[in-house]
């Protein structure tokens, strides 16, 4: 992809630290309460201006055939305002997919943030959370990333105070749970209402995980664990292991943990690996998506 201008889109992934699902909407969505951090696993994007289309050259993890990739729709959104010009991508995938990390949502915000400055677009903040919640609930959150709350179906984002640093290790089992499958089976309250993303915002105030991990919660734990006994077994080893705080990401599969040391996240990585476990141990960080001119 050599001879015109080219941008590496950075697409981190993320975790979430509370998911409180608090009743289903007119439209079919559900509305939740959640609050997600970046984390250092990412994947990588590099984007390049070309004469007209769209062409996706993928690498690494592989992408299950059938519908349209989410960067095909990314493209579907912005053609129509750019005709006559358009972007070659290579992906290379290194978030596993269908494992509660939001890769592809991720990847949606990269690709628009990228192409936006590539093509010189100039669409505003405001435009480009618009399209990116379009294309999944998760999406608007990483054009920004870090640590925040995120409300309504997802797409309603509030950045909150950085979270103090820390090791993740992130465990993900050979199995993927549908998110579709999971928002199903979920049990909605008989009454609205819930504090508990209040009450995590909160302790993250504290700057101190001792007052946070506490309160880590997840609705979807009651859905995944006793339907998939590999992820109850690394949940079970993680709460066994010595970190700090663990929990499921998103509908899972990925269950993760948190450590204060890389000592320590290593030892955990250690036993989660024993199970069977696709491990990787990695950092909290601050940013969203991240853009950088290739020369």
């Amino acid at each position: 992809m050599a001879g015109s201008r080219a941008l590496r889109v950075r697409c981190p992934a993320k975790i979430n630290l509370g998911l409180w699902i608090l009743g289903r909407r007119p439209d079919g969505y559900h509305e939740i309460d959640t609050i997600m951090q970046t984390v250092s696993l990412e994947d990588e994007l590099i984007l390049e201006e070309a004469g007209e289309g769209f062409a996706l050259e993928t690498r690494g993890l592989p992408i299950p055939d059938g519908e349209p990739n989410i960067l095909q729709r990314a493209w579907a959104l912005l053609a129509p305002r750019i005709p006559s010009r358009g972007v070659r991508v290579r992906l290379t995938k290194r978030i596993p997919i269908a494992a509660g990390l939001g890769g592809g949502s991720s990847d949606a915000a990269g690709f628009l943030l990228g192409v936006n400055r590539l093509l010189a677009l100039d669409r505003s903040g405001e435009e480009l959370h618009r399209l990116a919640a379009q294309l999944g609930s998760d999406a608007p959150f990483f054009l920004k990333g870090g640590t925040a709350r995120a409300t309504g179906r997802g797409e309603q984002v509030r950045h909150l105070c950085p979270a103090p640093p820390a090791w993740i290790v992130l465990a993900t089992p050979p199995l993927a749970i549908s998110t579709t499958w999971a928002y199903a089976r979920a049990r909605i309250p008989l009454t609205p209402g819930g504090r508990g993303g209040s009450i995590l915002a909160a302790a993250l105030g504290s700057n101190e995980w001792n007052s946070i991990t506490p309160h880590f919660h997840n609705d979807f734990e009651h859905v995944v664990l006793p339907e998939f006994e590999m992820v109850a077994k690394l949940r079970r080893a993680f709460d066994g292991s010595g970190v700090l705080g663990s929990l499921l990401s998103g509908s899972g599969s990925t269950v993760f943990g948190l450590a204060l040391t890389r000592d320590e996240a290593q030892a955990a990585a250690k036993t989660a690996a024993g199970l069977g476990a696709s491990v990787r141990v990695v950092r909290t960080t601050e940013r969203g998506v991240a853009l950088a001119e290739l020369t």
